[in-house]
């Protein structure tokens, strides 16, 4: 074997190939078929390992648990991983804590969040011992009711949501990143005002069946920066003081900081180098008036322009979890005090999701067509066997992964192309990016897609989604089956009046897939 390229924990280039682990890529391809989503365990456990240290050796007040968020990859085999692990899960949805229950994570440390909660998956929260947090005020009465039904405690925390007066700069999840960020945080609909908490916090203190153990907040990943994180800190310490005060020096057992942290390579947003909306902009302008006063020299001139628009994945590494983890421990420390709020006992919780697994994924797919369009614009599109569908968590927040050629992975970039997936959308995935030059079964690589990639995939043009692999070492495991054309359709149900209208020469065909 040749020498061996890091390009982090788990990815590498050897002779010219992408290997993640002990794998190469282009075996996994050739084995388990394309495209595919791919996963490290061994990144996986080094990156649990790194918020445990990091966080424990800063928050010194006493113990701490992380608890990884499920909705950002809830496959079984990954959940167990963490489980292992010794961490929590932080989960939202029925489906979610279901997942925890099969994964083996220990009640007490799995965080039931969510609005609105049905009454059912609040007695499953309280009949396992699960922690309740309490997210909207419908649901006081609810957990009340179905506490004292069950004669068991309800253990809850109250979801406060400071507002981050101290950190105005423009939102990532902004409009072209042009609203503040205390503003955008007030558009999610997760927590209670301090007002709220007020209203209600008294009673549920004097309930019989429901024990309060403490506060949590998730504001989400605004900010990339520390810088972001002490201002959250300052403000959740802030509004902790203001309510155990109201609650004659109610003392939480933990406290739950959510999460948001971003991943080493950062796609995300505003955080990259994405200069494409802008420059199109300038462009539309320009073709405007063009078309209206010299209309044979406008693709000509739209030519000249477009050679200029590209778009480059975001080369600026984020925070490290240690910087992470000491902006925020290190303000709580700090702040808690200030607010009458002895830190010392509490439990620190962390629900990272995005920064534990986003690195541990990739995503392989292989060239199908290559189109090159020399008139009126040049243009060329790089068609895959994957597609946009499959990466909506991303597309909502307009990422851009970084990327390798996996049989080419050491090749210069040479030309600039539209890297396009198969649904009958526009369907592009990496828009003006630089690349090798390339041909049909080349295998593209995403990197970073460990984190809500795989599991937002939809059926859109009833296309079977991709099977999962997870690494150890030089081994490799199917850990979520592809999907077949019957998997698909499993869901349909045909009303008996319309059974008879299908031809019965298709029953054949039909068969035959």
């Amino acid at each position: 074997m040749g020498t061996k390229q890091p390009l982090d924990d788990c990815l590498s280039i050897q002779d010219g190939h992408l290997y993640i682990e002990g794998q190469d890529c282009v075996d996994l391809i050739n084995t388990f078929g394309s495209p595919l989503f791919v996963f490290s365990e061994d990144q996986l456990r080094r990156n649990v390992r790194r918020f445990k240290e990091s966080f424990s050796a800063g928050w010194t007040a006493g113990p701490v648990k992380v608890m990884p968020a499920a909705k950002a990859n809830w496959n079984l085999a990954v959940q167990r991983v963490l489980a292992d692990e010794g961490c929590g899960c932080d989960i939202y949805s029925p489906g979610e804590l279901d997942i925890a229950f099969r994964a083996g994570f220990e009640p007490r440390y799995i965080s039931v969040n969510g609005v609105p909660k049905s009454e059912d998956h609040i007695r499953r929260t309280i009949q396992c011992g699960a922690r309740l947090t309490i997210d909207s005020v419908e649901e006081i009465d609810l957990i009340e009711k179905v506490a004292k039904e069950l004669a068991q405690t309800a253990y809850v925390r109250i979801r406060l949501r400071p507002t981050l007066t101290e950190f105005t700069d423009p939102s990532d999840f902004s409009a072209e990143g042009k609203v503040p960020t205390d503003v955008v945080a007030m558009a999610y609909k997760g927590g209670l005002s301090f007002d709220e908490v007020m209203a209600y916090a008294p009673r549920i203190m004097a309930m019989d069946h429901v024990e309060v153990t403490g506060f949590h907040e998730h504001h989400g990943r605004h900010s990339r920066t520390t810088a972001y994180w002490r201002a959250q800190m300052k403000a959740y310490a802030r509004e902790i003081g203001m309510v155990c005060k109201e609650l004659d020096g109610f003392k939480p057992r933990e406290i739950d900081v959510g999460g948001g942290f971003a991943i080493p390579r950062d796609p995300f947003n505003a955080a990259t180098d994405y200069n494409t909306p802008r420059d199109l902009n300038r462009l539309n302008k320009v073709s405007r008036i063009l078309q209206a006063v010299l209309p044979g020299k406008r693709y000509p001139v739209l030519q000249k322009l477009m050679e200029g628009v590209s778009a480059t994945p975001n080369q600026i590494p984020a925070p490290t979890i240690e910087e992470y983890a000491e902006a925020v421990t290190s303000t709580l420390l700090e702040e808690l005090p200030k607010h009458g709020v002895d830190p010392e006992g509490i439990m620190l919780q962390l629900e990272p999701g995005r920064s534990l697994h986003g690195n541990t994924g990739i995503h392989l797919t292989t060239i199908q067509a290559i189109k090159n369009a020399q008139a009126p614009l040049k243009w060329k599109h790089v068609i895959t066997d994957t597609t946009e569908f499959w990466f909506t968590g991303g597309r909502y927040e307009h990422h851009l992964h970084d990327y390798r050629i996996a049989n080419k992975a050491d090749a210069p970039f040479t030309q600039k192309v539209d890297v396009c997936g198969r649904s009958c959308y526009g369907d592009r995935i990496m828009p003006f990016i630089y690349i090798p030059e390339v041909e049909v079964g080349d295998i593209f690589a995403m990197l970073d897609t460990g984190a809500y990639q795989e599991v937002s995939c939809s059926n859109f043009n009833a296309m079977p989604r991709p099977a999962s692999i997870l690494v150890k070492g030089r081994d490799a495991h199917v850990i979520r089956r592809a999907e077949t054309l019957e998997d698909v359709f499993n869901r349909d149900v045909v009303p008996e009046h319309l059974v008879s209208l299908r031809a019965p020469e298709n029953d054949e065909l039909v068969k035959d897939r």
